[in-house]
């Protein structure tokens, strides 16, 4: 793991990072996403979720929400806006983040689980 990510990780664990996750529903992807963004992909059903992942490794992780895919994750949005994804994000490669998205936020996976 890089260390500018161990650093991200130990700011938003003390509470540093104010920045929440808000929610854009678009018809494709973006050729160049934002952190902090979940793109909600499709028209006008979302049949993808995407973000760059919260590491700041730059990974794009892209999530299918199709009912009849394995795995599948199910994304939702409040009133207010903010945006949550089940069940966690566990990128296998790479930077191998395991993290929750709840209420707008990361909720970041002990390494253990």
């Amino acid at each position: 793991m890089k260390i500018r990510s161990i650093i991200f990780r130990l700011l938003e664990w003390l509470g540093f990072s104010e920045k929440s996750y808000s929610i854009q529903r678009i018809p494709e992807l973006p050729d160049n996403p934002r952190p902090f963004v979940i793109y909600a992909i499709g028209d006008p059903d979302a049949w993808l979720a995407a973000l760059v992942c919260p590491c700041a490794c730059g990974h794009l992780i892209q999530l299918s929400l199709l009912k009849e895919d394995s795995p599948r994750w199910s994304l939702h949005a409040d009133r207010g806006g903010k945006v949550s994804i089940s069940p966690s994000v566990w990128r296998s490669l790479g930077c191998q983040a395991h993290f929750f998205v709840r209420d707008g936020r990361i909720i970041w996976c002990d390494r253990q689980s």
